[in-house]
């Protein structure tokens, strides 16, 4: 018997209890552990199911260097403990661990890093690095970490749809209809923040299992939060109509994200509005790599192309290589207009 495919249990249950909300549409065709586009993965070594997007961290050990340098500046400004604990959420295969690693920050050299890597799906935490300072997990283990970071996961956590219809805001809810997924409205619902003016038609995310990570994060005991991440004011995300939610396969756009669940990533730019409180400070990639030393680094790269070039050594090589892995984690209109959202928390009286 031919097993049942996401597609059509997902039909079945819309059936048999109504239309579902978009949230709980997007958790299965992400994370159905046997059919959805992250449950399902095949090739652990790249994000997505078959490495169909480049993230910072994948684009070279330059962004994990970067990332190292503020490590080293967080310990410091905690004083050096003998223990300083990053958590790093949806880690992926590791990557980013790895660049840290290869940069060697003091921190680690001290024997005071612990990189706890949480990734909940099973195919890419068996492609974590083995080392005395990293730890592969499913979910966080302990409390208080010093430092949480995650890098393009919250336009990953399943987000709703609302849409204005010309009088009210109404989140929309998936049916089925004639063989395929459709988008229906449902109830009333408040505006999202930040708001002024919606045309007829207009839709947006609401944000809240990012909402609930942050929580989570600050309910944890974290003393600081950064998540690198697509974003913009909601004004803009209302200039772009439905440009907001993306869908990718293979490196190209997917097409419409109730066709096929399953088969491709589902993310959305993140209204800044809803996740921008108490006391977080925004800025873009580009900013936060350059505040972080990225500049200095690729000097440092020059200096050794220019010193080994006649040989091509590997560390001359390496140096050729930040050049080109800093243009691109720049580019204003790439990745370095990623947004950076950081939460420095103050400790309790």
């Amino acid at each position: 018997m031919t097993p049942e495919s996401l597609s059509e249990r997902l039909a079945r249950q819309i059936g048999a209890d109504g239309p579902m909300p978009a949230s709980a549409f997007i958790t299965a065709a992400l994370y159905d552990p046997s059919a959805g586009f992250y449950g399902a993965a095949v090739d652990a070594g790249r994000a997505g199911r078959r490495g169909d997007f480049l993230t910072s961290p994948e684009v070279g050990p330059l962004f994990g260097a970067v990332i190292a340098r503020a490590v080293d500046g967080w310990w410091d400004r905690a004083g050096r403990p003998s223990s300083f604990r990053v958590e790093e959420h949806g880690a992926g295969p590791g990557t980013l661990a790895r660049a840290v690693l290869l940069a060697q920050p003091a921190v680690l050299r001290a024997g005071a890093l612990q990189w706890d890597l949480v990734e909940q799906s099973a195919g890419q935490r068996a492609s974590h690095p083995e080392h005395v300072a990293v730890r592969s997990l499913e979910t966080p283990v302990g409390h208080a970490p010093d430092v949480v970071l995650a890098n393009e996961l919250l336009d990953n956590l399943p987000f709703d749809v609302v849409r204005f219809d010309g009088t009210a805001w109404r989140q929309v809810f998936v049916g089925h209809d004639g063989g395929r997924f459709v988008a229906v409205d449902g109830t009333m619902v408040a505006a999202p923040p930040g708001v002024v003016e919606p045309a007829a038609g207009a839709t947006l995310p609401l944000h809240g299992a990012a909402r609930d990570w942050i929580a989570a994060r600050r309910a944890a005991g974290a003393v600081r939060i950064v998540v690198f991440d697509y974003g913009a004011p909601t004004a803009e995300l209302l200039r772009r109509g439905d440009g907001w939610l993306r869908t990718f396969r293979g490196h190209d756009e997917a097409g419409d994200w109730l066709t096929e669940p399953g088969t491709c990533d589902i993310t959305s730019d993140l209204a800044l509005e809803q996740l921008v409180s108490d006391g977080a400070v925004c800025t873009t990639q580009d900013d936060w790599l350059r505040r972080h030393g990225i500049e200095d680094l690729v000097a440092e790269g020059r200096k050794a192309w220019q010193a080994g070039a006649a040989i091509g050594d590997l560390a001359a090589l390496r140096g050729r290589s930040r050049v080109g892995e800093a243009e691109a984690l720049l580019d204003p209109a790439g990745l370095g207009a990623f947004v950076v959202l950081e939460w420095e928390i103050p400790p309790t009286a």
